[in-house]
């Protein structure tokens, strides 16, 4: 038998080895990787917030995780180059800092901090596995977390899903304990993890819910049984956990009424939301204002209504703003959380203008190993089988799963399976459970279980280093996701140093890009020509015109092709890529196409980036000519007639700009309407008619 100091010993090392092997895989991908969408942004806001107090840039997210992604800088002291207000508090300020410093080398240091999430979660899993069902369990958990594609792949990054999974999955995990052996200590670490929650995403308060439901569980429980103990004896038997910790039974032990529990668990949900408001405020510095007296600008949100959100939030905040309940940058994010509480969707290949309910379990589906969705399927027939007992402790992460899932289909922002990553830590859990006792009851369950969790790792592994692009092998694995999912599924900006090393293996050929992302595509010498996106504002320089044929190498970022922020059809400039096949998938994210295209309507959209440059200036003349000759190529085009009815305005045509602004409004009315409704009121607005 092992001595019980030798038995800590290997346990301690063989979770140490299994973190190891985490960290080193989120740090060699994401070393390959250029800066995703938001880094940028974030890190500068929070530069700034540590440098400075101010937290009015990217109120979108919360200190927590904009602090922690630029520790690092305190040390590295990157300069702030001067930029104007408007650049300060867009994209554009991001990628200003960024790239004026050693932008591969600072990014990397930021996104090695981040680690300290994903890291800290894995850890939380396994311990609560352990106090739950057992060190078995505990192990099966761990290695599913760290061979978890979603998690090595958004981990490192500077955004805020695995710091909220994190927050979510620590304060559930204390209010059990708190509940199990009631004491102020676990209560307070309860609210802690709440606050940090909070601090990390502004959807986090989904936990109280959560912890109410979870409380509601516990007195229905308690009241269950107290009543088959009555039933079957006055001498009910005292259970334990499955290391001999009989609080670890939780509540088949006699214990308090109902009405004592009530009270003692609202009093604790009290407790733990003062708590976590009071760390909440902490991390804005006790102070209302999102802006100290400095030279920087406010929040553009930060007076703004809440358009596309619900009445009923948008009162809640114009209260919460009147009494100063909630720091001003927090309620700014709120706003920019209403805002954007809706974008079109793609799934399946296909473009739906709004959210469908059916995303995210369709994503889970994609983006989960087999091997984890057969152990989920398992816990379901472990379920069964399992006794009163576990099954009360099951519940403890059945409920915050199927709450935040629930939650999210409801939701109609449908980007990314990253929005429901803090979902994963208690399936991946109820997975591990069930799965091992399962294999406790019979060697061939125990085989499939090795077998499952092989599959699990290994499909992973065979991902790296393109994590970010994960799908399971039965939708064609990681060159094969941009089919059926795009945006920070497939293709967030992360596959630019792998086309420079495409094209140095490829050299001689002419080649166009069309690259969705907020890196400018000449920070990595990158020599083709770019094509028009719907990112190319945020690079700072203006593009060249398209021509309306090209021929060379083409290569176009997933999330362009999809159309999902063009829209369906005749109105994306780069449908025909889709049904095309590419030569190659270039870290999943960005395809390869050799010979010539038409591209009329790309060429039509390039050229009014200097219609509008040539009016801002006041050549009217030398503007409308580019106007008319965007017409030519894109007449069914709105984006087209729109600006050539504010060009045909200026400069006095008011019928003909009336014509083009009826043409318009036709188009936005007749070609893919659901895709269009937003230039609706645009179109009417400049025509006077609102």
């Amino acid at each position: 038998m092992i001595p019980a100091a030798s038995h800590r010993a290997l346990t301690l090392a063989a979770v140490m080895v299994l973190l190891a092997i985490m960290e080193s895989a989120m740090l060699l991908s994401v070393r390959q990787e250029s800066q995703t969408s938001d880094e940028a942004y974030t890190l500068f806001a929070g530069y700034l917030h540590l440098t400075t107090g101010n937290a009015s840039i990217c109120p979108a997210y919360p200190p927590l995780t904009k602090d922690v992604g630029a520790l690092p800088f305190l040390v590295l002291r990157p300069r702030v180059p001067p930029m104007t207000d408007a650049e300060a508090s867009d994209f554009r300020g991001g990628r200003i800092f960024l790239y004026a410093n050693q932008a591969d080398r600072v990014l990397f240091a930021a996104r090695a901090a981040m680690t300290v999430f994903p890291l800290i979660l894995a850890l939380l899993v396994f311990l609560a596995a352990w106090e739950m069902f057992g060190p078995g369990p505990a192990f099966v958990a761990l290695g599913l977390v760290v061979f978890e594609p979603n998690f090595l792949a958004h981990g490192p990054l500077v955004t805020n899903d695995v710091a909220l999974a994190c927050g979510l999955f620590a304060t559930v995990y204390a209010f059990w304990r708190y509940v199990a052996n009631p004491n102020v200590w676990r209560l307070a670490v309860a609210g802690i993890a709440a606050g940090l929650a909070l601090a990390a995403k502004h959807s986090g308060v989904i936990l109280f819910p959560i912890l109410l439901l979870l409380a509601l569980a516990e007195l229905v429980a308690h009241w269950w049984t107290g009543r088959r103990i009555d039933s079957a004896s006055n001498q009910p038997e005292r259970t334990t956990g499955p290391d001999g910790d009989a609080a670890a039974g939780l509540l088949r032990i006699p214990g308090p009424s109902v009405h004592r529990l009530f009270l003692r668990l609202a009093l604790g949900l009290i407790f733990v939301v003062v708590v976590s408001w009071v760390v909440l405020w902490a991390f804005y510095g006790f102070r209302y204002s999102a802006k100290p007296m400095t030279s920087l600008p406010a929040s553009t949100l930060a007076t703004s209504p809440a358009p596309g959100g619900s009445h009923l939030g948008a009162a809640v905040i114009s209260l919460a703003r009147r009494y100063h309940a909630l720091p001003e940058a927090f309620l700014d994010g709120f706003v920019f959380f209403l805002a954007t509480a809706t974008r079109p969707t793609y799934l399946f290949g296909r473009l739906y203008p709004h959210g469908v309910w059916f995303y995210f379990p369709a994503a889970m589906a994609i983006k989960s190993t087999l091997g984890f969705l057969l152990l989920l399927a398992l816990a379901s027939v472990a379920g069964l089988l399992r006794t009163c007992r576990v099954a009360r402790r099951s519940f403890w992460m059945l409920i915050p799963a199927a709450a935040y899932l629930a939650a999210s289909m409801t939701s109609h922002l449908n980007i990314g399976l990253r929005h429901i990553l803090p979902a994963y830590p208690f399936l991946i859990v109820l997975a591990a459970a069930g799965g091992w006792g399962l294999g406790q009851r019979h060697r061939t369950w125990g085989c499939l279980l090795g077998v499952l969790i092989l599959i699990h790792a290994g499909s992973s592994w065979r991902a790296f280093p393109n994590y970010l692009a994960y799908s399971n092998e039965l939708w064609g694995g990681t060159s094969k996701t941009y089919r059926v999912l795009t945006d920070s599924n497939v293709d967030w900006g992360q596959g630019l140093p792998a086309v420079k090393r495409y094209l140095s293996s490829h050299a001689g050929t002419p080649c166009w890009l069309a690259y969705f992302g907020t890196v400018d595509p000449a920070y990595y010498g990158i020599p083709c020509a770019l094509l028009t996106t719907t990112s190319a504002g945020i690079w700072g320089r203006p593009l060249g015109e398209t021509p309306p044929v090209i021929e060379g190498t083409v290569l176009v970022s997933a999330t362009e092709m999809s159309g999902q922020a063009w829209g369906p059809g005749e109105l994306n400039p780069y449908d025909q890529f889709r049904t095309a096949r590419p030569v190659d998938c270039l870290a999943g994210s960005i395809l390869v196409y050799p010979g010539r295209f038409q591209v009329p309507l790309a060429s039509a959209l390039s050229r009014l980036w200097k219609v509008v440059a040539l009016a801002k200036q006041g050549d009217y003349e030398g503007a409308l000519a580019g106007a008319r000759a965007a017409e030519v190529l894109a007449p069914r085009s709105v984006d087209v007639q729109f600006v050539l009815g504010r060009v045909l305005k200026a400069v006095g045509r008011e019928e003909e700009s009336s014509r083009a602004f009826e043409n318009a409004l036709r188009l936005a009315r007749t070609v893919h309407p659901a895709s269009q409704e937003y230039w609706v009121s645009i179109i009417e607005q400049e025509m006077g008619r609102r």
